[in-house]
């Protein structure tokens, strides 16, 4: 295997695996400038044509010839990666649509029986089609090669959203926890428990819904081997060993859905990571754990009363199944709202700014790659009432609109973390027959101000130069929205 030095060669590389035709070839020499061009011109003529991605012309630089194609999927970027698979953001060669593709690891690939549970784990997920389970639509099983083709979730799943926040607020987390619960009670309904049941194993999608993946495979194979990286199964098996029920007893995945809203309340794992397998294998273990309301006294007593039955370690004082936990965590969520005080009352009046003409709430899609300023954005509009999505580039964003025109009826593009291409981004949304009559704010930093002379304004296309308070900017996206509205 030896790396490429030249743009010749990176080109002969992309033809020879495939990902390049010769008239794409030939489109990407007249972007660089010349055939003469140097690499790096020559690469970022690749990736501002959208011919390749970063992570191809990266594979193909350290001259690896696989991994570029899954059957009809054509891979664009690795978006996770575990001991037993990893999933890539994949293009259908046909359609163009995204899905994600989950590949068997090769060292696996041999093991008749790995082989054989990942192909069972892939018919179980694809049997399950619920709003709250993210579908898998095509097993590939075959000698040296097994994937799972599934939707493709624009989001980050809970662990990485947890890591950013350390706590989320009760109603929240109560609300996060609706997906998931109704997810495993219709799994539940047709015979399948979860049995891995993680925050890496739920996804929030940018509209904020959670959605379950990795249904059945700790469950198939009943075991967690030494040096297969399956935490989680070893914890469920330590607790079915210490209740002693069976390992497909819906109400071990009860037990860490509480265990998840725990952690989401409090910042702390109930069971800590790092402990070594035989105290994992300890009843004490489980008997040991602190009450949340020790760990985070101002965790309102029904969403607490709520976290506390579903951790019970008795299973028969637990909730029997995941629809009476979700029945009994609304209630505990309308007794919350309905002690709301006058001040809440305000501003949810206040809020009154999110929502159209028609009584329904206005989507704003928010184009920004910084996790914190995501997260503060989403907050602010969603007070409010706006329904907020989210892109974490230019590109992702305005494909929203190529997909579903009516995506949103504004845009607010954040330049501090996506420079002058959010300018140009800007600009191509009040260009495009698709957006042009859609509102768009562009947010640049104080030492951006300059680019807002290269910006295409109009009375709903607007310009804001921070410092500049919260409110000037929901009242500039106000402002857009409505002219836009008026057009």
């Amino acid at each position: 295997m030896q790396s490429l030095t030249s743009a010749e060669e990176l080109a002969q590389g992309a033809l020879d695996v495939g990902v390049l035709s010769e008239q794409q070839l030939r489109s990407a020499w007249d972007e660089a400038g010349s055939g003469g061009a140097g690499l790096d011109e020559f690469r970022q003529a690749l990736v501002r044509k959208g011919l390749l991605t970063n992570y191809q012309i990266e594979r193909l630089e350290k001259g690896l010839r696989d991994g570029y194609f899954y059957g009809d999927y054509r891979v664009l970027y690795a978006v996770g990666s575990g001991t037993f698979a990893r999933v890539f953001r994949a293009a259908h060669t046909k359609t163009g649509k995204i899905y994600a593709v989950k590949v068997l690891r090769n060292r696996h690939s041999s093991d008749p029986r790995k082989a054989e549970l990942f192909r069972r784990e892939g018919e179980l997920g694809k049997s399950l089609k619920h709003e709250n389970i993210v579908p898998i639509h095509e097993v590939v099983s075959k000698p040296g090669l097994h994937f799972l083709v599934m939707d493709f979730i624009e989001g980050r799943n809970l662990r990485e959203f947890y890591r950013v926040r350390k706590r989320f607020e009760p109603v929240e987390t109560a609300k996060i926890l609706y997906g998931i619960l109704a997810g495993l009670q219709y799994a539940f309904g047709q015979g399948v428990s979860h049995r891995d049941l993680k925050m890496s194993n739920v996804l929030i999608s940018s509209d904020g819904v959670a959605k379950l993946v990795d249904f059945g495979l700790a469950a198939l194979d009943g075991t967690a081997e030494e040096g297969e990286g399956v935490d989680r199964t070893v914890e469920y098996a330590a607790l079915e060993r210490a209740t002693g029920v069976r390992k497909d007893d819906i109400r071990s995945d009860i037990y860490f859905a509480g265990s998840m809203m725990y952690q989401m309340l409090s910042g702390v794992a109930p069971l800590p990571e790092g402990r070594d397998r035989m105290q994992k294998f300890s009843r004490d273990t489980f008997k040991t754990i602190s009450p949340l309301l020790e760990i985070a006294p101002d965790t309102p007593m029904p969403i607490a009363m709520v976290v506390g039955k579903a951790m019970e370690l008795d299973p028969e004082r637990r909730f029997q199944s995941p629809g009476d936990m979700l029945m009994e965590l609304k209630l505990a969520v309308r007794r919350i709202e309905g002690a709301a005080s006058q001040g809440e009352e305000r501003r949810e009046l206040a809020s009154q700014e999110g929502f159209g003409s028609d009584g329904k709430p206005r989507r704003l899609l928010v184009i920004e790659s910084d996790l914190k300023r995501q997260d503060l954005l989403r907050d602010l509009f969603k007070r409010n009432g706006y329904r907020v999505l989210i892109a974490a580039d230019n590109e992702r964003g305005l494909q929203r609109f190529v997909h579903d025109p009516d995506a949103a009826g504004a845009a607010l593009f954040c330049a501090a973390s996506l420079g002058e291409s959010a300018v140009k981004a800007f600009n191509q949304f009040g260009e495009d027959l698709v957006t042009r009559n859609k509102g768009a704010v562009l947010l640049l930093e104080e030492a951006q101000g300059a680019w807002a002379e290269s910006a295409q304004t109009s009375p709903h296309r607007r310009v804001v130069v921070m410092p500049v308070k919260l409110r000037a900017l929901r009242e500039a996206i106000l402002a857009a929205i409505t002219e836009a509205e008026a057009t």
